[in-house]
């Protein structure tokens, strides 16, 4: 039986994670817990191969967490970025919608030990994504550039302000 990834990162988020998952230094929690599974299970993906209803970093997306709606959001690397639109990665909700697709859902152990359910409703935009319509865009674009005539010089030895007029030819 062949089923579909679970989870799937670029190779820069697979090793945004990793290097998280290297560094962590403590208890082995529902975080950790989570962060390690992310690395293991996920499939890794190229920039330009990662489809554009998979949420990245940087991604903005409206997800809901047991059954309530949240966001638009956006998936952010330092919580030091975090704003009223920002979701860090280092939150365990963040973690959670990383690597996921357009109507996934995942159930994840909260801090206070119970579960939770965490879906994806909808990709409000994909950094990946863009950046590929951008490219397609500037590879579809024939730039034209009008050609400028020649100035047109008389022959050697004659003076332009000698013209003897229509009846000498």
């Amino acid at each position: 039986m062949v089923t579909e990834p679970h989870f799937q990162l670029t190779t820069r988020d697979h090793a945004i994670l990793q290097t998280m998952l290297e560094r962590h230094r403590g208890p082995y929690d529902a975080f950790a817990s989570l962060l390690e599974r992310k690395v293991r299970e996920s499939v890794i993906c190229f920039s330009d191969d990662i489809p554009a209803n998979v949420v990245t970093l940087n991604t903005r997306l409206t997800y809901l967490l047991d059954n309530i709606r949240h966001g638009p959001h956006t998936i952010v690397q330092d919580a030091a970025d975090e704003d009223s639109g920002a979701l860090p990665l280092h939150s365990l909700r963040g973690l959670a919608l990383l690597g996921l697709a357009e109507g996934a859902s995942l159930s994840l152990e909260t801090a206070d030990g119970g579960p939770a359910l965490v879906q994806v409703l909808k990709i409000e935009s994909q950094p990946e994504a863009q950046a590929r319509a951008a490219s397609h865009l500037a590879h579809n674009v024939v730039s034209f550039r009008p050609r400028r005539a020649a100035p047109v010089f008389p022959p050697a030895g004659i003076d332009p302000d000698d013209d003897p007029g229509p009846g000498a030819a």
